[in-house]
């Protein structure tokens, strides 16, 4: 089932069309660093910044556009796969073999994580070699950024696999999409929270934490940016006013990945007593 799922996605055009974007991203991205300027950038006393300010700035922007592009690959893949395998009828022909239910659907269901996750680890991987070209730098964490790719896309995916059996592949979708965006929002605001004590008194901080609890997509993606942005630099502190910067507790880290399993466990609850 799970090749089966990976020649079902490898028939659809979105995934020619992901590789064309990010061959075109990889191509400007490539050429927009090899002609910045280094001597432009200037720290706070006037001083030029170093090469890991220069790979900071550019590794921040870059996977702030990365991560749209990663996400919505999970989100369309994850909604479309199991809603098409059942209107197809192919799944009830996996289900009649002598097989449990439960490695039908995750081996259906775990094709869209794992070509998200090569997808994502090929583009901030290379975004990052091109970058340490022009602006050589030392990773603060080579290890949490390959750990925190899955993490990260896991919580999408197994949201977006869960409701796609509720409510169909549209729906899922576009409910996907929309708590993302306020979960990044409400996110940023919980980081900058962090570094201002005066806000902890507002009622919007307080929504922002309840909300990065639970709807925990971008803990992940903080967490992969910790591991790939260099080591603190003069960019840093202007940075965490964007979501960057400071420090995750070692729980905020892994909690995407339990949240996504005992929803990926919600969705085959729903999916055994599917009649398929």
């Amino acid at each position: 089932m799970f090749l089966n799922a990976l020649e079902h996605m490898a028939r659809r055009k979105l995934l020619l069309i992901v590789g064309i974007l990010s061959f075109l991203f990889l191509l400007l991205f490539w050429h927009g660093i090899a002609s910045a300027d280094p001597q432009s950038m200037k720290s706070d006393g006037g001083l030029p910044a170093t090469d890991a300010d220069m790979a900071y700035a550019a590794l921040s922007i870059a996977g702030s556009m990365l991560s749209v592009m990663v996400w919505g690959l999970t989100i369309i893949l994850g909604a479309s796969i199991l809603p098409d395998e059942l209107d197809a009828g192919r799944m009830s022909i996996w289900a009649a073999l002598p097989q449990s239910r439960f490695k039908v659907y995750a081996s259906t269901a775990l094709a869209p994580l794992v070509v998200s996750v090569i997808i994502g680890y090929i583009l901030f991987g290379l975004t990052a070699v091109i970058t340490s070209f022009y602006a050589p730098f030392t990773p603060s964490s080579i290890p949490l950024a390959i750990v925190s790719m899955p993490v990260w896309l896991s919580a999408t995916w197994a949201f977006v696999i869960l409701f796609s059996m509720i409510l169909g592949k549209i729906p899922a979708m576009l409910i996907t999409f929309i708590l993302e965006g306020f979960a990044v929002g409400m996110g940023n605001l919980f980081e900058l929270g962090k570094g201002v004590e005066e806000l902890h008194e507002a009622g919007i901080y307080t929504v922002a934490r309840v909300v990065t609890f639970v709807l925990p997509f971008e803990r992940g993606y903080r967490s992969l940016q910790m591991g790939l942005l260099p080591k603190a630099t003069i960019l840093e502190e202007a940075l965490a006013f964007l979501g960057f910067g400071g420090d995750l507790p070692l729980w905020e880290v892994i909690y995407p990945a339990v949240w996504a399993a005992v929803l990926f466990f919600l969705g085959y609850r729903i999916f055994l007593h599917k009649d398929l």
